[in-house]
């Protein structure tokens, strides 16, 4: 069986989701030492979000994957509503999935067609 080439767009989303989802862990370690919130809250909060990131990373090849991801791209904007520090986290996150979003395509335009 061959192996599918990726292409550039879902490279480059993959990556940002790869770190996002490292953001959420050091998230939910500063969140848990800070005491905020309860142990259990932060790990079912860290858990939930990292699902979502790990489903998001099989299915950003589709276009209903991207989509997707584009909402929840959003959803951490909204997270300066909640605390200002996690915001400009999640703003570092959400401009890296932007790159992939905008440079992936252009770059996949200029990839020559394989003949196969």
């Amino acid at each position: 069986m061959a192996k599918r080439d990726k292409t550039a767009t879902e490279s480059l989303l993959q990556i940002a989701l790869g770190l996002e989802m490292v953001v959420v862990f050091f998230g939910a370690l500063v969140l848990n030492g800070l005491r905020l919130y309860s142990p259990q809250v932060v790990l079912a909060g860290a858990l939930v979000a990292f699902l979502v990131l790990v489903v998001l990373y099989r299915t950003v090849r589709y276009p209903l994957g991207q989509i997707a991801g584009h909402v929840v791209q959003l959803i951490l904007l909204g997270s300066f509503l909640w605390d200002v520090a996690i915001g400009l986290s999640c703003a570092v996150m959400v401009a890296f999935w932007v790159f992939g979003a905008i440079r992936g395509p252009m770059l996949d335009r200029q990839r020559p067609e394989s003949s196969q």
